[in-house]
């Protein structure tokens, strides 16, 4: 008799499980099994194992393994970086999205220039200039973050991309600082960046990072509008980026919707030291 109801109880505690897990998990997700010990953890686009996760796990202690876990592994350019002084942006805030453009493929040069850096180094007050921004922006839109495509940039990394831009000389400093004279991104002073939704996909600026051409201009927003190149709402989107930059304290310059400056060369020159 005991058996019976044992084996009972079990089929009914089976049975509630399998109703909380059909009302939680979306039915096209309901297939998918945990590949690894994150998704499993952290529900990263996968909800099956989200019903033990709640009964077993408290929210602060998911967060709190989540930051340690997600944490990209050092390179020796990380440490190098780490030496100078440098902090790593998700050491301030992890929930902005990170996407190194130069450690991949996917920029002007077509190749990887920072090897295996993964993590976004900059200036430690300049990761809480960010920080503020990526506030203030999900205080307006909580589903919105920041995902910053480029921080602190070794000089010699400047110097070749001075060397192999290919554009006319006489407009080369209009996408890349000459490296004589430095620029505010080899003291870990400026950010490129934009806004990403909560599962990671960009908000339409119109262009993509690292454009060549006056789309790309802030400063021709309005005639690329009066000529149907840019619609109103891709200008909103960078309206609402340069919103929450410049209450942070950066200033946008006048040839890339996606670059902010923390501060002014010459201050940075004085405080800081030019990674090399």
């Amino acid at each position: 008799m005991l058996k019976r109801y044992s084996i009972l109880a079990f089929l009914v505690i089976a049975v509630e499980i399998m109703l909380i897990f059909l009302f939680r998990t979306p039915l096209k997700d309901s297939g998918r099994v945990p590949q690894t010990f994150e998704e499993f953890i952290f529900r990263s686009k996968t909800l099956t194992a989200s019903l033990m996760l709640d009964l077993f796990v408290s929210e602060k202690t998911v967060k709190e393994i989540s930051k340690k876990v997600s944490r990209k592994p050092y390179s020796l350019l990380d440490q190098k970086l780490i030496n100078y002084g440098l902090v790593n942006i998700q050491d301030i805030d992890s929930s902005i999205f990170v996407n190194l453009k130069y450690a991949t493929s996917d920029n002007f040069l077509k190749k990887n220039l920072y090897g295996d850096l993964k993590n976004c180094y900059l200036q430690k007050d300049m990761a809480q200039k960010l920080a503020n921004a990526n506030a203030l922006l999900k205080k307006r839109y909580p589903f919105y973050s920041i995902i910053i495509f480029d921080g602190v940039r070794p000089l010699s990394i400047q110097q070749t991309m001075w060397d192999e831009l290919q554009v006319p000389e006489a407009s080369k400093d209009k996408y890349v600082s000459n490296p004589e004279v430095g620029s505010l991104h080899n003291y870990g002073c400026a950010v490129d960046v934009s806004i990403v939704n909560e599962d990671g996909w960009e908000m339409d600026m119109g262009t993509p990072y690292d454009f060549f051409g006056e789309l790309g201009h802030p400063i021709a927003e309005h005639r690329m509008i009066a000529e149907g190149k840019l619609s109103w709402r891709q200008y909103e989107n960078r309206k609402l980026l340069r919103e929450v930059m410049y209450q942070s304290g950066f200033t946008g310059i006048t040839t890339e919707w996606w670059h902010f400056n923390g501060i002014s060369l010459k201050t940075a020159s004085e405080k800081y030291k030019i990674v090399e």
